[in-house]
């Protein structure tokens, strides 16, 4: 039994210290503008996204954001097997400009998945710089329905500014498992201030589901391993009669 669970506890630290190198796994191919969605949507792994829309503007100069300027792709995190979005952009904003963008869509499971629920979001800042007064911010609210009538079930904010250290680069928020969420105001902002500039180019999403992939292949494997000590040893038991 001492050995079972020396043996269990080191399976346990393997997967979370691989967890450390997780990489991004694209399952739809190049990442496509977010113009060529708004009717359309996009299924990655159990996961849709779809109800996209957004507006931006521009001020002192500096570009307004478009559906033509966001590109997006679907995929997941090779460890723990969360599928995610990744949201590919060029926006940049200089002293004097400030670019802004509220950015909406829905995640839903896909009605073959009937068994899975969405239960946490994650967001992460990847592609962000800042100097100066300049700084990137983007805060999010998640609805459990479309409208007004539905509940806020979770609020993410992340940033770069350049005295931060890069210690808000994620969020991560938890709530009761639905199947269907709404990002109904996700609002970038990214200002250059008096005398700086900002710039973001990447940002991620990850959506944890009921069961957890990673905890399923965690108890799969230590179930069979435990199963196969328990017949040897009846086994065992029984030839020694």
């Amino acid at each position: 039994m001492k050995n079972s669970k020396i043996i269990l506890s080191c399976l346990i630290s393997i997967i979370l210290a691989t967890s450390a190198s997780a990489e991004w796994v694209s399952l739809t191919g190049d990442p496509v503008p977010l113009s060529s969605l708004q009717r359309e949507s996009l299924v990655f792994g159990d996961k849709e996204l779809s109800e996209i829309n957004l507006f931006g503007i521009g001020t002192g100069g500096a570009i307004a954001p478009s559906t033509d300027s966001v590109f997006v792709q679907g995929g997941l995190d090779d460890v723990t097997g969360n599928y995610g979005l990744r949201f590919l952009l060029s926006w940049n904003a200089f002293p004097g400009q400030t670019v802004n963008a509220t950015l909406g869509f829905k995640i839903s499971v896909l009605p073959s998945s009937d068994a899975n629920f969405i239960k946490d979001a994650e967001l992460y800042l990847t592609g962000v710089s800042a100097n100066g007064t300049g700084g990137v911010n983007i805060g999010e609210v998640i609805w459990d329905a479309p409208s007004a009538n539905g509940n806020i079930i979770a609020s993410l904010s992340c940033s770069k500014f350049p005295t931060d250290g890069g210690v808000f680069l994620s969020d991560h928020g938890d709530f009761a498992p639905v199947r269907e969420i709404w990002i109904r105001s996700k609002d970038i902002s990214i200002t250059g201030g008096t005398n700086g500039a900002a710039h973001i180019s990447e940002f991620y999403q990850f959506y944890s589901q009921v069961p957890e992939p990673a905890t399923l292949v965690l108890l799969g494997t230590a179930g069979i391993w435990f199963f196969t000590r328990k017949k040897q040893k009846s086994l065992g038991s029984y030839k020694s009669k």
